[in-house]
C-alpha cells in the first residue's frame, strides 16, 4: 500500500487554511522546497472567493479585539446584544451586515443584486471577532472598502464612537 506523502506546510499557513476552510491537499508550495506558505493559502482562499462573471465580488477581512464592547454590553444586562450593536454599527455605515449565530470564520458574505457591499460579523470568541467584507469592485474601490472595514473595526474595537 502507498503512503500518502507529508504535506510541507508553515504553522502560520496550516492555520490560516484551518480558519479559512481551505484544504491544503489540493495546493501547490510555492516556499523552499515547495512548501506551503500563507500566501498559497491566501491565493486559495481569493480564488474561492470570486464569484462567477457578472457577479465578482471581492472580499477583506480584519479581526478586531471586542472585550471592551462585550464588558459594556454585560453591563447592560441584556439591554443590547453584540449582535444588535454591530447591525447599528453597520447600519450607520449604510452597509448591509450579516450577523452568523455561529460565527463567519472564512466564510464571505454574498453581494445581492443592487449592493456594493455587505459586511459579515462573527460570534465573539475569546474578545476577538472577525468580520469580513465583501463588495463590488466595480463601485467601490480597494482603498474605499478598507476604509469600510476598517471603520466597522474601529466602531466595535471602541463603542464610544457610536455616541457621536
Amino acid at each position: 500500500m502507498a503512503e500518502k506523502a507529508r504535506l510541507r506546510v508553515s504553522p502560520y499557513a496550516r492555520r490560516t487554511a484551518r480558519e479559512l476552510g481551505i484544504e491544503l491537499d489540493g495546493l501547490s508550495g510555492t516556499g523552499p522546497g515547495g512548501r506551503i506558505v500563507w500566501r498559497d493559502v491566501d491565493a486559495a482562499y481569493q480564488k474561492a472567493q470570486e464569484a462567477p462573471a457578472g457577479g465578482a465580488a471581492a472580499g477583506y477581512y480584519a479581526t478586531a479585539d471586542v472585550r471592551e464592547l462585550l464588558s459594556a454590553l454585560a453591563s447592560l444586562n441584556g439591554a443590547l446584544t453584540f449582535s444588535d450593536f454591530a447591525r447599528r454599527a453597520a447600519d450607520r455605515l449604510n452597509t448591509p451586515a450579516v450577523l452568523g449565530e455561529d460565527g463567519v470564520e472564512g466564510v464571505l458574505p454574498q453581494l445581492r443584486s443592487g449592493e456594493t457591499a455587505v459586511l459579515a460579523v462573527g460570534a465573539p470568541a475569546d474578545g476577538r471577532v472577525r468580520i469580513h467584507l465583501a463588495y463590488d469592485p466595480r463601485a467601490l474601490t480597494d482603498s474605499a472598502a478598507a476604509a469600510l472595514l476598517r471603520s466597522m473595526r474601529e466602531r466595535l474595537e471602541n463603542p464610544l464612537l457610536m455616541l457621536t
